[in-house]
């Protein structure tokens, strides 16, 4: 009799756990968030934000009960429209645009659809309450630069090589960085309109042995004047930033990569869907001038980090990212 009673207990025991284990009908019944991407041109593939995108929808189909609808545009804006609303059509809500050069075309659409949720990467130029904009601290990634260029040169010259109409963010994070490691540094800083070779020549003329590369995209010519000058023996060592940028794909570049600064774009992703599952909107005040709403991810939310590729480099792990502490408190 004892014994049946305990056999009559373990099954009791066991059907509960299975009962607590299945999900609910409800839970069964909830349907899944329907999330729109529309990926910049190129789509997945393009190792660089369309890819960075994509890995952050695979961790966050892991966690979450969502389906993902997908599109890619062909790069202009009547195209950049017509996706935005082709993905609405099929009920996504709410639709993430990778990039800025969606701006102008979400800033459209959001007008038109004013109860959607949208959200931008790395773009902070929409000031409407319905879009988030998913923007990085670029002074935090510029001082991460300057602690590591400080590390690595050789010759005391070091260089930021930009485009024109970019923000001065990085280089203001990137002096600070520096000088916080040395004092008595040089420094050499450009920006420019079009391509960019001529003006890491120049650098490198002048003494400059680590180059800071704040440009999206790869320059070819910038990849062939660090080639040339190093193929001469200048020992000339580059940073760059990821996924802006395409050089890290090189072979040929990828040896004078002394280090690169990381957007995790993966986790911004996962950040923005968590948000959006749990019925909340992405609305941190990122400019209360021109009402600009989002996010902001840097170093103290793991939205940017530093990868040292350089074995010399390397050695200084620790200080390097003892000094990322400070850049953690900028942008605050």
């Amino acid at each position: 009799m004892k014994i049946w009673k305990i056999v009559l207990s373990m099954v009791v025991i066991a059907l509960s756990a299975t009962m607590l284990t299945q999900p609910s009908q409800a839970a069964q019944r909830t349907p899944a968030l329907r999330i729109g991407i529309a990926y910049d041109t190129g789509g997945p593939g393009d190792h660089s934000f369309n890819d960075a995108v994509a890995s952050g929808i695979s961790l966050a189909k892991k966690r979450f009960n969502i389906k993902v609808i997908a599109t890619v545009t062909i790069g202009t804006e009547t195209d950049r429209i017509s996706r935005l609303k082709s993905l609405i059509a099929t009920g996504a809500n709410p639709i993430m645009a990778v990039g800025s050069g969606y701006a102008a075309s979400v800033q459209v659409v959001a007008q038109m659809y004013p109860n959607n949720q949208f959200a931008i990467i790395n773009d902070a130029t929409i000031s409407m309450l319905n879009v988030a904009s998913l923007v990085f601290a670029e002074d935090q990634g510029g001082y991460l630069a300057g602690i590591a260029a400080a590390f690595a040169t050789k010759k005391g010259r070091i260089g930021l090589l930009g485009s024109s109409p970019q923000s001065k963010k990085y280089e203001l994070g990137f002096i600070a960085g520096a000088k916080s490691v040395k004092k008595n540094l040089s420094f050499d800083i450009a920006y420019v309109k079009d391509s960019a070779g001529s003006a890491a020549a120049a650098m490198i003329t002048r003494g400059v042995d680590i180059i800071f590369f704040t440009m999206a995209g790869s320059d070819s010519e910038v990849i062939n004047a660090l080639v040339k000058a190093n193929k001469s023996g200048a020992g000339v060592g580059l940073i760059v930033i990821e996924p802006d940028q395409y050089v890290t794909l090189a072979s040929e570049t990828k040896k004078y990569i002394v280090a690169s600064v990381v957007k995790r774009v993966d986790k911004v992703v996962v950040d923005f869907i968590s948000e959006s599952s749990a019925g909340r909107t992405v609305i941190d005040v990122l400019d209360p001038k021109e009402g600009i709403y989002g996010r902001q991810y840097g170093i103290q939310n793991g939205g940017i980090e530093i990868s040292l590729w350089s074995p010399e480099l390397a050695k200084y792990r620790k200080p390097i990212y003892i000094a990322a502490l400070r850049a953690g408190k900028l942008s605050k």
